[in-house]
């Protein structure tokens, strides 16, 4: 028996196992940064600023410098305080910028089911 997200009725139903996935996934995105710190590996891999790669290449990409001024995230490399913060400090603003990002998807994605549930309907 296949298990749906999308039931009949058209609702969503969330099952408690995704839950308590996405939840263990918000709780380990700190891992990004903690690892880094223990290796001194430097920036977590992917999240490299302009200024870094220039800081570790002695070029500024110009792709990346353009792109950079077209968008700013809600909460800029997840940090809801300063990068000298502790790490505990900027551990816990991780785990708030994943709960943040996870209930803007949610709140979108029962949004567009809500939208194409009742096109279906009428």
């Amino acid at each position: 028996m296949k298990r749906h997200i999308l039931h009949k009725s058209g609702n969503m139903k969330l099952n408690k196992k995704y839950i308590l996935f996405i939840i263990i996934l918000i709780l380990l995105s700190p891992v990004g940064i903690i690892l880094p710190g223990l290796l001194k590996s430097g920036d977590a891999w992917g999240e490299f600023s302009v200024e870094s790669v220039k800081e570790q290449t002695g070029i500024e990409p110009e792709g990346m410098k353009k792109d950079a001024a077209i968008y700013s995230a809600p909460v800029p490399d997840y940090n809801l305080g300063n990068e000298d913060d502790s790490l505990t400090k900027r551990s816990f603003s991780y785990v708030i910028s994943g709960l943040i990002g996870t209930g803007i998807i949610l709140i979108i994605t029962f949004g567009v089911v809500k939208v194409m549930t009742r096109k279906r309907t009428e």
